[in-house]
């Protein structure tokens, strides 16, 4: 009887510190942890058509790993990896162009590993290029609003994040396992 009690409290309280309903036929409503987006911070930056490349490329990924889509991820990554070598810093109206060049070698050598076939592995590269990719759009620009989002329990509760165009989560470092795990933490809006 108290290992029944103590299974269903750790289960709601899982269920709760992700924002997750139960599920039944009639609803599929997907939630996250923070209510909506108006409770983030907005951070405003640069609109800009330079970054679309790149940001397209991330968001393929991002969807791969929704989808647990190991070989999509892999192949979207080349693209992703293509577009930041071919980013012209020079063209951008950045104001920390040193600054910015140093953020798009990192994200090229995280996005190179993301062509890893094991997708644990894929899922923590990513949540370490989301981090390179805030900042770097922050400096570069974006030519649309994108949502910094967060999930609290990624890799042993330490948390991780990511980027995406939609408010509602869809969580590419859980995927299916904890789809709706996160919240909205800051949107980068155009200026």
């Amino acid at each position: 009887m108290k290992k029944a009690l103590l299974f269903a409290s750790l289960i709601s309280l899982l269920l709760f510190s992700c924002g997750e309903k139960p599920s039944t036929s009639e609803s599929q409503e997907v939630t996250h942890a923070s209510g909506d987006a108006t409770s983030a911070n907005s951070v405003a930056v640069i609109s800009t058509k330079t970054t679309t490349s790149i940001i397209d490329a991330y968001l393929a990924v991002k969807d791969a790993l929704v989808a647990d889509d190991a070989a999509t991820a892999s192949l979207k990554s080349a693209d992703l990896v293509s577009a930041l070598k071919n980013y012209e810093i020079a063209g951008s109206q950045a104001n920390d162009p040193e600054e910015l060049e140093r953020l798009q070698v990192e994200a090229t050598g995280i996005a190179e590993k993301l062509g890893k076939a094991d997708i644990a592995a894929q899922r923590e590269s990513f949540q370490a290029l989301s981090v390179v990719m805030k900042d770097m759009l922050k400096i570069a620009g974006t030519d649309r609003t994108l949502y910094h989002q967060y999930c609290p329990m990624y890799k042993g509760n330490t948390g991780g994040m990511w980027l995406s165009t939609n408010e509602e989560i869809k969580n590419p470092l859980f995927g299916s396992s904890m789809l709706t795990c996160g919240r909205v933490q800051e949107t980068l809006a155009v200026n």
